[in-house]
């Protein structure tokens, strides 16, 4: 009978064991589980939201010591709630107030408070749990399984902007995310021509993805060649001219001009001479440059005159005749100077105005023979010889240039100053004569540098190049392919830079001859981009097909895709670019441009070796709203 009434107290003592079991389960899990759980849902539910906007995918670099110590922070005081509660389980006072008459309602009231805390303390995972659910969606997105496809685009959007972003905070760049407006830079700003190993000059910084999956790093990228570095991060000047040959394409406002001076100063590093051709004829682009050159212990000069009367004897005929305007009933005049122009020319080409004029009025010891001194010496209807008449016409076509023209001034061949900068205006009838004898120059000093094999390094840098071009039977997609297929076998670097590809030609055949010629194609932001980003090519991606209301993916197939997307052309901010070349494309941030120094009046510029390391620039600048 004893045994009966022993039995009750027994099974009343399994009872509140379980009791007590399920109380440390719900502990754990009110402690641990339940603080994790609920910011999880609520990422996930914000998520959507949160997921197609560039902030959502920028990071800082310091975020895995945030998120470790969220979870230090909640480990601590688990520890300590722990440390609290070990002591009433161990004497049993836990169990003793359980068994008490409204026990339950006694332990929950006196724990409430902590479960409160702990739910609170959960944002601390916020930061841990924002990095793997970025995470997550990165490979998701990556393998384009979203299932939403608009939201699929949208985020990958997001997630070029953010790279660029986190591109431009890491060189010290100010970036407005919501318009991509340059708004200035910090006091940390890295700017170019910057040293890096290998003797090479960095411009740039390829923009790479900020949440990246293990599939994404482990991807055999293929660099551009020539113009990436050993580090996989930096855009370099190629160290050989003969591989400096780019077209660069971006609408104003975009970051060309910083460009091309970038380009300019790590070639100067280099101790290459250039001639900078600048269409645009900003009169403040010019002086700003040769401030920034001289600071750098360079010589520049604008608008030096220049020597037309350089060349052969054939070269010179052309370059004179092209100033010859054509008119309808006009080739015999242009056959006769044409004649006279070869004739006097024979023993030695022309050096002067002056010198033409002496020629055609004493022609013998200069021609052949009696019969082309008669050509020269044959009297026309003015009563005047047929090469006075010529070198009166060609003083005429000439005047308007006079300010431009020197007979000792400067050519391709022999240049006064480190950098020889050119701004013209070819909407002036006589600046764009001057343009075209500039272009027509070049192709001449070209074939000039082949006959002679010359290949010492000369970097000709030209902005607005489409419209240099302006004689009405040129096309300038022509000139440019013609420029660059003979620029590298002369061992010359030369970068061309327009607007639009548009530009380059109105013919499509011409234009794709001329961004096909093997130069690198470096894209700005274009509000016509379909014509440059197909030569970075595609690659086969699954494209998933989504319900009406977008929410659900019904379907899928493999198809290629560009690699670089026309929208993200469309949409660049200030500064971003992609450079395209032999099978390889790479989205990069250009560097700002270092602040001009101060130099003393007495003081002049001096040559500096090309090897030597750039001084520190403590006060760099870049325009407002400009880079």
């Amino acid at each position: 009978m004893s045994g009966a009434e022993e039995a009750p107290p027994k099974k009343d003592a399994v009872v509140e064991f379980f009791k007590l079991v399920g109380m440390l389960i719900g502990c754990v899990l009110g402690l641990v589980v339940v603080p994790v759980l609920i910011p999880e849902i609520i990422i996930r539910r914000s998520g959507r939201y949160l997921a197609p906007r560039a902030r959502f995918w920028v990071v800082q670099p310091w975020r895995w010591a945030v998120d470790a110590a969220g979870v230090l922070l909640y480990a601590a005081l688990v520890l300590f709630e722990l440390s609290k509660l070990g002591p009433l389980v161990r004497t049993g006072e836990l169990l003793h107030t359980v068994q008490q008459p409204n026990g339950w309602s006694h332990l929950l009231v006196a724990a409430l408070p902590w479960l409160i805390l702990n739910l609170l303390a959960g944002a601390l995972f916020v930061p841990l749990l924002l990095t793997l659910y970025r995470r997550r969606l990165a490979h998701t997105i990556r393998d384009r399984r979203h299932d939403d496809v608009m939201m699929q685009e949208r985020i990958e959007t997001a997630r070029v902007r953010a790279a660029d972003i986190a591109t431009a905070r890491r060189v010290g760049v100010k970036l407005d995310p919501r318009s991509g407006k340059i708004t200035g830079v910090t006091s940390r700003v890295v700017t170019a021509p910057r040293p890096v190993a290998g003797g090479a000059y960095q411009f740039g910084i390829i923009n790479v993805a900020t949440i990246r999956t293990l599939v994404e790093r482990a991807y055999d990228i293929r660099r551009i060649r020539d113009w990436t570095h050993n580090d996989g991060r930096s855009i370099v000047m190629p160290t050989t001219a003969s591989a400096a040959r780019a077209i660069v394409i971006a609408e104003s406002g975009s970051g060309k001009t910083v460009l091309l001076v970038n380009l300019m100063l790590c070639a100067r590093k280099y101790g290459w001479p250039i001639v900078f051709i600048d269409a645009k004829g900003d009169p403040d682009d010019a002086q700003a440059l040769k401030a920034l050159v001289e600071s750098l212990g360079f010589s520049a000069t604008i608008n030096e005159p220049w020597n037309l009367f350089t060349g052969t004897a054939d070269q010179i005929t052309e370059k004179l005749m092209r100033l010859w305007p054509s008119a309808p009933g006009g080739e015999f005049y242009e056959l006769e100077a044409r004649g006279v122009l070869q004739a006097i020319q024979y023993h030695s080409p022309l050096r002067s105005l002056a010198e033409l004029g002496e020629r055609v009025r004493n022609p013998n010891s200069h021609v052949a023979g009696p019969d082309d001194a008669g050509v020269v010496n044959a009297k026309t209807r003015e009563g005047v010889t047929a090469g006075e008449r010529v070198y009166n016409s060609l003083r005429t076509f000439i005047g308007p240039l006079d300010k431009w023209l020197s007979d000792d001034g400067w050519s391709y061949g022999q240049r006064s100053a480190d950098v020889t900068i050119m701004s013209i205006v070819p909407v002036e009838s006589a600046q764009a004569k001057l343009a075209d004898l500039l272009l027509m120059d070049l192709r001449n000093y070209m074939a000039d540098r082949l006959r002679r094999g010359d290949k010492s390094p000369l970097l000709v840098v030209v902005d607005e190049f489409p419209q240099l071009v302006t004689d009405s039977g040129v096309d300038a997609g022509d000139t440019a392919s013609t420029l660059f297929e003979v620029a590298r076998s002369a061992g010359m670097g030369l970068i061309i830079a327009g607007q639009s590809a548009a530009g380059l030609s109105n013919d499509e055949v011409r234009r794709r001859r001329a961004l096909s010629s093997g130069a690198a194609l470096i894209i700005g932001r274009s509000k016509d981009p379909e014509d440059i980003v197909r030569f970075a090519g595609t690659q086969m991606q699954m494209e998933a097909s989504g319900a009406a209301a977008g929410d659900e993916l019904r379907s899928a197939r493999a198809q290629h895709t560009w690699i670089v997307d026309p929208n993200d052309v469309r949409t660049a901010s200030d500064g971003a670019f992609w450079i395209v070349q032999s099978g390889a494309a790479a989205p990069f941030r250009v560097l700002p441009n270092p602040r001009p120094q101060a130099r003393p009046e007495h003081e002049t510029p001096t040559e500096e070796p090309a090897s030597a390391e750039p001084e520190a620039q403590p006060n760099l600048w870049v325009r407002d709203g400009e880079q």
